[in-house]
């Protein structure tokens, strides 16, 4: 979601969503502020970590973001 106008329209339309929790919707927007940020949500085994998308990889080692 790279327009700003959609993702504040996607954002009302989870937080007014009956059907979520609240946790599924803090879950839900703390995935797509990382995703907009160049992460992406991964497993392994039981656990979940954000990882850089790899067309950001390089970009965030290079300023020592890791």
């Amino acid at each position: 979601m790279g327009n700003r106008a959609a993702r504040r329209a996607w954002a009302s339309r989870v937080l007014s969503d009956a059907h979520l929790t609240d946790l599924d919707k803090k879950l839900a927007m703390t995935i797509a502020d990382m995703d907009r940020r160049g992460f992406s949500l991964c497993r392994m085994g039981d656990d979940f970590f954000f990882q850089p998308k790899p067309q950001y990889a390089l970009a965030n080692t290079s300023v020592g973001f890791f």
